[in-house]
């Protein structure tokens, strides 16, 4: 709104913020959670897991097919345990990927727009996740992790709808 933009999110019938009541202080509310994604808006939102995957795998034309997000060495691109010094960076202070992203493995684990469940077999094109569920998807890994496995461009956990937490964050995006 204050940049002209048409609200992402839709909330109880509504897309304005001020009917939307106040924020849950318990992980399932039946309103909450059934926030949906308005059809056509231009404003920032949540990306799709599969949006989240593409961008940090540089999208269409990267060069190379990379472990993490800009390479193959964990070091030159996330921040994790053997690095962190147990806490979150800068943004930027690592190597970018295709796209120019910085921080998409490793640093903090990002909420996406989709439910957390299993994937269905076939080919797919930017597909959404589960309709609903208890949890939501995380991506990226964080500082925290131990092991280089869990910063991983296709690494996937998930996280409880009103979980905050110093390895936890988002990343917008604008269709």
């Amino acid at each position: 709104m204050a940049e002209g933009l048409s609200p992402a999110y839709r909330i109880n019938g509504s897309t304005n913020p001020t009917d939307w009541g106040t924020m849950p202080t318990s992980n399932h509310n039946a309103t909450w959670d059934a926030v949906q994604i308005v059809a056509g808006s231009t404003g920032y939102r949540l990306p799709t897991e599969a949006q989240w995957e593409y961008a940090a795998k540089g999208g269409n034309g990267s060069p190379g097919n990379f472990t993490y997000a800009g390479s193959n060495t964990v070091g030159d691109v996330a921040w994790y345990w053997d690095n962190s010094g147990s806490r979150t960076h800068e943004v930027g202070k690592k190597a970018p990927n295709g796209l120019g992203l910085y921080d998409m493995s490793g640093n903090v684990w990002e909420w996406c727009w989709d439910w957390y469940g299993h994937y269905t077999s076939g080919a797919k094109t930017d597909p959404m996740g589960a309709s609903s569920g208890s949890y939501r998807v995380s991506r990226g890994g964080g500082w925290s992790n131990s092991l280089a496995t869990y910063v991983r461009s296709a690494n996937r956990d998930f996280v409880w709808p009103l979980s905050r937490q110093d390895v936890s964050g988002f990343r917008v995006s604008r269709p």
